[in-house]
């Protein structure tokens, strides 16, 4: 790669650069367990991607996992639903189209989700995102009532003289940061250089909520029109004026690995990801074929309602679920949404002197942040959009903020469908907004807003509206959810390492976490993350907290192979600290 070319998206979290994807593939294991741990029970709580990527690891690695789930589906194994976030709802069996309620896309920068993806057997094409052509016909952005069509987004530059300065500003003040040249150093895996640039990156910009970024003169300098104008251009999937709160950095993390990456996604839906995490024979490490599936008897265990943790970790933990049934575990791997540690599972240390979670992680879990989430989809015949202004991407200063049009290709039944029309994409308040409104409330609304902005297409708009199926969720409202995910304000940073480290427990000789115990429970998933939102994050979280049973267990790396916690005290990867 020549200095002068555009650098590629990062694929490693640049606060703990570990090559998830390099040490579980070609076959690789987490790991070698001693004889008399071989077989050992692992209790998953929560089917998302990190439960299942741990699941399918501990399997590999010989352990037997065993996997609880809240959420309900009549088609799911045990009436329970495969996949989390990972939602793709199919509403007839002769469509081709898939709604998403989830995982709409993921960068191509995602390795570890194209590695999984590519063992099962997974499809997966690039995304009609913003301004993504020859992808996206077209992408067309309504603000202050006025609409500007482009392929890419420089097209803009012509068509609205302060969308270009803002966008010049805004790709310079990257490049001064040095977010350009971590991306270099992590593509030439100069870990010391990763680690240097973006020390600096942190403890200059961690403090920052993202608009001080946008405005500051020691930032991108935009006046208060240009920043709102650049947010609602969408420059980067999460670069929205819905985000002005965040933390700078969190925005960082989420451009490493989106700039200078195409978008995919699933024709099938991306739950054929849960579905292969689930069922694809393996073998573990005695050379026996075996599934998670097998391993659980072909059913999802219910809901869990509460975990007693011994202190000992040796005597691992009990799980009481919502059937009566109560079973010792050697260890228990917890993944679903933090903020049900203290709404929906609870956990009891059988010690009255050692807590099973100690203070300084349990103020960080009550401190975390979740953002607000809606989606609201049609189901079509075909998609009636083609050759008009809506064939592509609608960004929108207006109720919508997002809409897009996906073809699924030729149906799989008579009477099947094969279109979807995400009539909105929103975030915070703007997915507050309709909260309350039923989904024949949300259509009626957004067919408004998008009828307005594409007249050509107006009267088809809504003849199909009326005959298509419609689908919508509100991730706050979602009891097992309560939010679609966790994101960090400015002064977060400490919480977010404090949740990512708990895996490592005391394995260094001391606490990852002061004052935490060194029990048998571990927490995982998108909230522990680095960036969360992303399902590439969500697995290596899973994989965070496999390592850290195996090494629990007495299982030792595979050589030239450690895993996560062998690197901790490797300075290129302990993860930095601000307080």
């Amino acid at each position: 790669m020549s200095p002068s070319s555009p650098p590629p998206a990062s694929d490693l979290q640049v606060d703990f650069p570990f090559d998830y994807a390099a040490h579980v593939g070609d076959g690789r294991r987490m790991g070698r367990l001693p004889e008399d741990a071989q077989g050992a029970r692992i209790a998953v709580i929560g089917a998302g991607g990190s439960g299942l990527a741990a699941a399918y690891e501990l399997l590999r690695a010989g352990c037997r996992p065993v996997v609880y789930e809240a959420e309900r589906s009549p088609d799911g194994p045990g009436g329970r639903r495969l996949g989390g976030r990972m939602y793709s709802r199919r509403l007839r069996d002769a469509d081709s189209a898939v709604v998403e309620l989830g995982c709409l896309r993921f960068p191509t920068s995602a390795r570890l989700v194209r590695q999984y993806g590519q063992t099962f057997g997974v499809r997966l094409e690039p995304f009609r995102d913003n301004y993504a052509a020859p992808t996206t016909p077209l992408t067309v952005l309504d603000v202050d009532g006025r609409q500007y069509r482009a392929r890419e987004i420089e097209d803009l530059h012509g068509l609205h003289d302060g969308f270009r300065a803002a966008h010049s500003r805004w790709q310079q003040a990257l490049a001064r940061i040095g977010l350009f040249q971590i991306q270099r150093a992590v593509a030439a895996r100069d870990l010391t250089a990763v680690r240097r640039h973006w020390r600096g990156i942190l403890l200059r910009f961690e403090l920052w909520p993202f608009y001080r970024f946008l405005r500051d003169p020691d930032g991108v300098g935009l006046s208060h029109d240009q920043a709102r104008l650049l947010g609602t251009a969408g420059v980067g999937p999460a670069v929205w004026d819905s985000f002005f709160d965040l933390s700078t950095v969190e925005i960082l993390r989420l451009l490493l690995c989106t700039e200078g990456s195409g978008l995919l996604y699933a024709p099938e839906g991306i739950g054929r990801l849960a579905e292969g995490f689930w069922s694809h024979r393996t073998t573990d490490a005695r050379g026996r074929t075996c599934s998670v599936e097998e391993s659980n008897e072909g059913t999802l265990r219910p809901a869990v309602r509460a975990l007693d943790v011994e202190p000992d970790a040796a005597r691992g933990v009990m799980v009481h679920s919502e059937d009566g049934r109560s079973e010792r575990f050697a260890a228990a791997v917890f993944t679903p949404q933090l903020r049900l540690l203290e709404t929906g599972v609870e956990v009891r240390s059988t010690s009255a002197r050692i807590p099973a979670l100690g203070p300084r992680l349990l103020r960080a879990v009550r401190r975390l942040r979740y953002w607000q989430s809606s989606k609201t989809a049609l189901v079509v015949e075909h998609p009636f959009w083609e050759d008009t202004s809506m064939d592509g991407v609608t960004l929108t200063d207006r109720l919508p903020r997002a809409a897009y049009t996906i073809d699924y290709g030729p149906v799989r039944g008579p009477d099947g469908r094969r279109g979807v029309l995400d009539l909105s994409f929103t975030w915070a308040q703007d997915a507050m907004k309709v909260a309350p409104s039923t989904l024949e409330e949300r259509v009626d609304l957004f067919v408004r807003d998008l009828a307005d902005i594409h007249p050509e297409v107006a009267d088809r708009l809504r003849t199909h509206a009326r005959a298509a199926e419609a689908v919508t969720v509100s991730w706050e409202n979602e009891k097992h959810f309560r939010g679609l995910s966790r994101w960090s304000w400015p002064g977060d940073h400490p919480y977010q390492r404090d949740v990512f480290a708990h895996f490592m427990k005391d394995f260094t000789g001391a606490p990852a976490v002061p004052g935490e115990p060194p029990n048998a429970l571990y927490l995982a998933g998108d909230d522990t993350s680095w960036s969360p939102g992303w399902l590439n994050h969500a697995l290596a979280s899973g994989l965070n907290a496999a390592w850290g049973v195996l090494r629990q267990l007495g299982a030792h790396p595979d050589p030239g192979n450690p895993g996560p916690g062998d690197l901790w005290n490797d300075p290129r990867f302990t993860p930095l600290t601000t307080r």
